[in-house]
């Protein structure tokens, strides 16, 4: 049996937020209403593909932190 990976999101200094499935989407909201979708895949412990471009978990949440937008799972 092939297990999915969970890919662990964590806020700009480490604490958990929440956990995503690998292959699941992330939705992002911006301060000025938009939304957008971006396909999540895992790639390490500390590593997360998003939309097929590699990020340090922890510099995307403190980008995402310093630009105002929100993130979360899609619900």
């Amino acid at each position: 049996m092939n297990k999915r990976k969970i890919i662990r999101f964590t806020d700009g200094m480490g604490r958990p937020l929440f956990d995503l499935p690998d292959g699941e989407f992330l939705l992002l909201e911006y301060g000025n209403g938009d939304r957008a979708c971006v396909l999540c895949s895992y790639f390490s412990e500390e590593q997360v593909k998003l939309d097929g471009r590699c990020v340090d978990i922890r510099q995307f949440a403190a980008d995402m932190e310093r630009s105002g937008i929100a993130y979360g799972p899609m619900r």
